[in-house]
């Protein structure tokens, strides 16, 4: 099998992480997050697998998606419940992010959603802790001409394990597709952190898919029907 030739680099290499490129950069991941969400909400199936190294800065200023080797698919009520808790960590409300997580699981009893959000704030806090690997890129003389992040992907799911415990541990059986989700989710949250800190997705423009943190919005794909995003998926 020949796929097409997509000419660019990872989404945290050095080239795309420098200083001088940092509207771009901003961008760059801005773009990656619109296609990803557009996809989830429009497409019979979404990216699962969204590490750097399957989403590429090309030449040409678009994103290249590649590696459709992990695909997943979710209602329309599950990604809703998504960017209800995606607006709650945006504010840092646990127990918004509790009560998100109990419309989208499965209980056969009530929950304690101020426990449950307790219990959510302590694994979000390792989240915090996750420190992205430094590599240095030099010239021939020596001099640093850049550099690019990496987060461990082990690091990346041992988070979404511990948010997976703690909801069974408060009574709340989650669907499959919940995993593949938030784990994406947990991906873009760090490149978002490295490449546009400034970035609130919950309320920039910019960003398609969310709305703001009141909930406005959800579902929103963009100013119009027609609306086409610089993305590139090659499977």
């Amino acid at each position: 099998m020949v796929m097409e030739y997509l000419n660019g680099v990872s989404l945290l290499d050095p080239l795309v992480m420098s200083s001088s490129n940092s509207q771009n950069a901003e961008a760059t991941v801005v773009t990656a997050l619109n296609v990803w969400t557009q996809s989830v909400l429009t497409m019979p199936f979404f990216h699962a697998d969204v590490h750097a190294g399957n989403l590429l800065s090309l030449q040409d200023g678009r994103v290249g998606f590649i590696d459709f080797g992990i695909v997943g698919k979710i209602s329309p009520a599950i990604f809703e419940a998504v960017t209800e808790l995606s607006g709650a960590l945006a504010v840092g409300d646990y127990e918004g992010m509790a009560k998100a997580l109990c419309k989208m699981g499965a209980t056969e009893k009530d929950v304690d959603i101020e426990k449950f959000g307790k219990d959510i704030e302590s694994v979000l806090m390792s989240l915090n802790k996750v420190q992205p690997d430094v590599v240095v890129q030099l010239s021939q003389e020596g001099v640093v001409e850049g550099a690019g992040v990496s987060v461990a992907e082990q690091e990346v799911t041992q988070v979404l394990l511990d948010v997976v415990k703690v909801t069974e541990e408060n009574g709340l059986k989650l669907p499959r597709e919940f995993g593949l989700l938030v784990k994406q989710s947990l991906y873009f949250d760090r490149f978002l952190k490295v490449l546009a800190p400034s970035v609130d997705v919950m309320s920039d423009d910019r960003v398609t898919g969310f709305g703001n943190v009141n909930g406005e919005g959800v579902g929103m794909l963009g100013s119009g029907e027609d609306e086409v995003l610089d993305g590139v998926i090659d499977v």
